[in-house]
């Protein structure tokens, strides 16, 4: 059997699709993506070739892979393959929504899901989008990808001591890091001290460690980069707090990342986080801009931290119940398999 894979490959999410797919099929997946170099020039010259070479591959495949259906999934249209499967990354990924990209970029989605054999929706909250360009019910299958808890554990007890909050999303400006070290300022104004692991890197990596400075915070925050995959569930086990403050969001893979090790969410208030937080119960949803709200919900917790342990452990029972890597892959694979049968 020969499986393609069409994403960026270094990402966390596609790390975790493909490790699992080898997992539960013991094939190993061929992988092709863009190049990720240079300008905005440079990388639309990078994608004309890409789609060339796609078009113009001799090779054929038994299923294919692609995430994003505005960018991957539309690629995979070019590919040889019996079964095409697609994923969607965000809450839409027609965005922005607006003007002449999301009108271009919902025409591209609706002409992949319409073409696809089967469109995987990571929440529920991802399914409207779908349905709103012409993708058939019958194609979407709704179910996260999974973790793999033997190494996202969920620790006996957290250290004591001055909280730990721990941010892991890609330092680019949709996901607002300046406003997580506002309330971070902001709280050390009040005397509250927490510390902060941000994990990941991105453009504004330089400006956020120079505003880290100018906030008089580099006691406090610690810049770890990008880190192999496998040693974030030691970080986030050390974390008391999670923290992620995006303007748009998918079902996020992070969150549940964090759930798992006994962090205790305050994450933005969006359709997609109200899927699995109920505000002040197992996490706390925040308005996007707000640093001031974002202060005061980590002061919330900070005082009230025993009162939130019942909702602390409720998330990982979700964790376990729902979000198996083991489990869903396999689910995943037997439906690929299915169609690639029934193509015979």
């Amino acid at each position: 059997m020969r499986i393609l894979f069409l994403g960026e490959t270094y990402r966390a999410d596609a790390q975790t699709w493909i490790k699992g797919i080898e997992g539960v099929s013991h094939v190993t997946l061929v992988s092709k993506e863009i190049k990720n170099s240079g300008g905005r020039v440079s990388r639309i010259f990078a994608a004309i070739r890409f789609l060339g070479q796609l078009a113009f591959d001799s090779e054929s495949y038994d299923i294919t892979l692609a995430e994003r259906a505005t960018s991957y999934g539309f690629f995979s249209l070019l590919v040889k393959t019996r079964v095409r499967i697609v994923a969607q990354q965000g809450i839409t990924d027609a965005f922005p929504e607006e003007g002449f990209a999301g009108w271009y970029k919902r025409i591209l989605q609706k002409s992949i899901y319409t073409r696809a054999d089967l469109i995987h929706a990571w929440g529920y909250v991802m399914t409207y989008a779908m349905l709103e360009t012409g993708a058939p019910p019958s194609k979407i299958l709704v179910k996260p990808k999974g973790l793999d808890l033997t190494k996202y554990r969920f620790p006996a007890e957290k250290p004591s001591g001055v909280l730990t909050a721990i941010v892991t999303r890609s330092l680019f400006p949709i996901y607002r890091h300046g406003e997580i070290l506002e309330a971070i300022a902001i709280l050390k104004s009040q005397g509250i001290h927490i510390n902060c692991l941000m994990v990941g890197s991105g453009v504004l990596e330089e400006s956020l460690k120079n505003r880290t400075k100018q906030l008089n915070l580099e006691d406090q925050v610690t810049w770890l980069g990008r880190i192999d995959n496998s040693l974030l569930p030691e970080y986030l086990m050390r974390a008391q707090i999670y923290l992620a403050v995006p303007e748009t969001e998918g079902v996020s893979a992070s969150l549940f990342e964090a759930m798992a090790c006994g962090c205790f969410p305050i994450v933005t208030d969006l359709n997609s986080n109200r899927a699995f937080i109920n505000s002040g119960e197992n996490g706390m949803l925040v308005p996007v801009g707000r640093p001031d709200l974002l202060a005061e919900s980590i002061e919330k917790f900070a005082i009230q931290t025993s009162e939130f342990q019942n909702g602390i452990l409720s998330n990982r029972k979700f964790i376990e119940k729902n979000c198996d890597l083991k489990i869903n892959m396999a689910d995943f694979f037997d439906r690929y398999q299915k169609l690639l049968n029934h193509k015979k």
